[in-house]
């Protein structure tokens, strides 16, 4: 049986496990680190995601909320650390692998931005295509092996299967489906419509020719760049926080990271260490 005092000891220790898995996350995904280690944080931290404290957080969970989410931190926790050598092996070669086009080599992480740079169409198929040939070789049989053991690791947490484990959680997954076709249905008229204008606008083809590459460069936005100069977007910050009575240059624990790293990922991520 858990204490009050057992759960607060959880609490400090979960936290303190979520501040070094972020700020690992963040030093790699910003190209600080070449190697994505998560083994010695779970390492250090075994006692959080281990399979009996999951258990004995589930026995505990009442259906309130405050030890119901330990419950499912603790599950979650247990799960990924089964994968763990997966994610770092995933993010190793998304790092390192490369592919080859026109006699420019580009980095794997760089290949959707560079698809959204792209303005020829067969270009940018050509480009999709390495990526994905790179995706299916190297990543998916990752994916795949560590969604298999998931879903083995679920029946330790006395589940049938992913989706009833986030039922017992309090995840009402039934209804939300229900909500989710309601939508689709409601919208398909108006986005079917609105995104064949969107796409004609943006890349000259309509709705029914679009493909996964053209979707990437409409995204783009290209016929903004005009708009929005590189070297005018710091100054634009500034003033704008300026207007609202930040000065941003004298907060002491705010950086701005904008240097260019070779392993840096090009896409937005948030780490709240």
């Amino acid at each position: 049986m858990l204490t009050a005092a057992d759960l607060d000891r959880f609490r400090d220790r979960a936290d303190r496990f979520i501040a070094e898995l972020d700020e690992e996350y963040y030093l790699h995904y910003a190209g600080h680190k070449e190697k994505l280690e998560l083994t010695p944080i779970y390492e250090r931290y075994a006692d959080v995601t281990a399979l009996e404290q999951a258990q004995a957080l589930g026995r505990a969970a009442d259906g309130g909320r405050g030890v119901s989410e330990l419950w499912r931190f603790s599950a979650e926790g247990y799960l990924s650390e089964l994968t763990r050598e997966h994610a770092e092996r995933i993010a190793e070669l998304e790092a390192s692998l490369e592919a080859e086009i026109d006699g420019e080599t580009i980095p794997f992480r760089m290949l959707r931005p560079t698809m959204a740079n792209e303005p020829d169409r067969k270009k940018r198929e050509r480009l999709d295509r390495l990526r994905i040939d790179l995706t299916d070789e190297h990543l998916n049989p990752l994916h795949a092996e560590g969604v298999r053991i998931v879903r083995d690791g679920v029946t330790d947490l006395e589940a049938p299967n992913y989706a009833d484990l986030y039922r017992r959680f309090g995840f009402r997954l039934d209804e939300l489906a229900d909500q989710c076709r309601a939508l689709l249905d409601s919208t398909e008229a108006t986005y079917e419509e609105s995104a064949d204008k969107l796409f004609r606008a943006r890349v000259g083809v309509g709705l029914d020719e679009i493909r996964r590459w053209d979707v990437i460069r409409s995204f783009r936005a290209a016929n903004w760049d005009d708009q929005f100069p590189g070297d005018k977007m710091i100054p634009a910050l500034e003033a704008t926080l300026a207007d609202l009575g930040v000065d941003l240059k004298s907060q002491k624990n705010v950086e701005l990271d904008i240097e260019q790293r070779p392993k840096k990922s090009p896409r937005a991520f948030c780490a709240p260490i």
